[in-house]
């Protein structure tokens, strides 16, 4: 039955407890020496205007967009169609598709699963133009491309909290031409060339955006509530999307903070971030730190190495790998091998950090050995029950409050553990509390250590130093 030493006694099932709510790329921003008629038009490649911002760092806050257990179905539903691109993206070089494939795709409404989307999501508030105009973003580590609905809106587009960007109100805006450093830097499947200029038809796993790449003044964060943004960046690169397909559930963008060149955090020159998710809905926003500011400290820090996909046509991916070397139930060490969570010859499987996935997901190989470890080591302490109806695999009786579950560890090349909060992996997941489900879940393809296993834990990405750093903390004093 194993130790009770190793169970996880410290936090009963709750009935309301946090919420599983909830876009990517990395090249410094430089100055564009002016170069034949293309200046004006590079605006995009321009330096921030508050460089001593970046260098000194500079905060934003979260917000999570569902705050009760019911919507537990829901996010596993969308991780669901989620981890399903996750795993078959592969942006790679190569020449700009055709101005008829991307305008077909968009018009069939790719991914017509328009529901969900903001189930495990989380907002961040930006400004664009001059004069600005602020509307809330989904975080997304595992997205390039920061976009949001512009006038004239064309086709599906979907309802908003806040008036559409209108490019003819900002005097600081400025289309990008398709020989741009970073329209390139979309991926081929998705971008292309005519007379609007750089075009993109982006798919993500509840709908698509299509537009085209501009740039502009770009401002993120509210630092002290009073709706001014905390730092501005001239010349960012975004999209100006026209059509769309989906609902963004309260928000009216995607920002991307992903590990490749076209990220936000490429272009305003930022080599680091951390962000603090809070599992008390009730308590208040979540910070997100940039730069200077990011810095993960004290004796329970615990880092590993930022990896980078080996194989060449994915290694653009923007995705933060990391090293997933062990997992620990209770009393018993999993018999993980280094082909367990590793990459295949082709590219596939690792594991990935990421903001936009609600759950933790597991390659199927070790999801087994976890699940028969924890059957093991409840039985006769919890009565199984059917999680069907809430899209999870390994559901029980609630129980007593104090019912112990085994303990979780995850390991991590360089020697980082991470003993796993007991609600982070083991809750409620219907609104009466008689529902107690294991929070992670099977996949085939790459895994991925979602929102919910990083409550409660100060993240740090170190993209300069590519390392991935974590520590538990209280956000609210961060």
């Amino acid at each position: 039955m194993g130790n009770f030493a190793l169970f996880d006694q410290t936090k009963p099932v709750e009935t309301k407890r946090r919420k599983t709510s909830q876009f990517s790329h990395d090249m410094a921003c430089r100055a564009v020496a002016p170069l034949l008629t293309l200046a004006a038009l590079l605006i995009g490649f321009l330096s921030p205007v508050t460089p001593a911002k970046t260098a000194h760092g500079f905060r934003a806050t979260l917000a999570r967009v569902h705050q009760h257990p019911g919507n537990y179905a829901a996010a596993a539903r969308r991780d669901a169609r989620r981890l399903a691109l996750l795993s078959h993206r592969a942006p790679m070089g190569g020449a700009p598709t055709t101005t008829s494939s991307v305008s077909a795709s968009s018009c069939h409404g790719l991914l017509e699963a328009l529901a969900e989307n903001g189930a495990g999501a989380y907002h961040m508030i930006l400004s664009v133009g001059t004069p600005p105009l602020a509307f809330p973003a989904i975080i997304d580590t595992g997205s390039d491309l920061t976009w949001t609905q512009c006038a004239p809106c064309t086709t599906a587009c979907f309802a908003q909290p806040t008036p559409l960007y209108d490019p003819a109100r900002s005097s600081t805006f400025s289309k990008l031409p398709c020989a741009s450093p970073l329209c390139q830097a979309l991926p081929s499947a998705f971008r292309a060339c005519n007379a609007t200029g750089c075009v993109y038809d982006y798919r993500y796993a509840v709908g698509f955006t299509a537009g085209y790449l501009a740039a502009d003044t770009l401002a993120i964060g509210d630092g002290d509530g009073d709706g001014d943004a905390s730092s501005s960046f001239a010349g960012v690169a975004f999209g100006c999307s026209t059509a769309n397909g989906g609902d963004m559930d309260g928000a009216s963008g995607i920002v991307g903070l992903g590990r490749s060149a076209l990220s936000l955090l490429s272009q305003i020159g930022v080599g680091r971030f951390s962000y603090c998710l809070r599992s008390d809905a009730d308590a208040g926003a979540s910070p997100i730190l940039f730069g200077a500011l990011a810095n993960v400290t004290g004796d329970k820090v615990q880092s590993t190495a930022l990896l980078r996909n080996p194989v060449a046509a994915r290694r653009r991916a923007p995705y933060y790998y990391v090293n997933l070397t062990g997992i620990a139930v209770g009393s018993t060490d999993l018999p993980v091998t280094s082909s367990t969570f590793g990459f295949t010859a082709a590219g596939a499987g690792g594991v990935i950090v990421d903001s936009g996935t609600t759950f933790t997901y597991l390659a199927e190989a070790g999801y087994t050995m976890l699940r028969q470890a924890f059957l093991s080591q409840t039985a006769g302490l919890l009565t199984r029950v059917s999680g069907a109806q809430f899209d999870f695999d390994l559901c029980f009786e609630a129980g007593a409050a104090d019912t112990p579950v085994p303990r979780l560890v995850f390991r991590f090349a360089g020697g980082a553990e991470y003993a796993v909060p007991r609600q982070s992996y083991f809750d409620a997941v219907d609104e009466g509390g008689r529902v107690a489900c294991l929070l992670v879940l099977p996949t085939r393809g790459v895994s991925v250590i979602g929102n919910v296993m990083q409550m409660d834990l100060h993240v740090l990405y170190d993209l300069d130093g590519a390392t991935f750093s974590f520590a538990p903390a209280d956000c609210a004093s961060l």
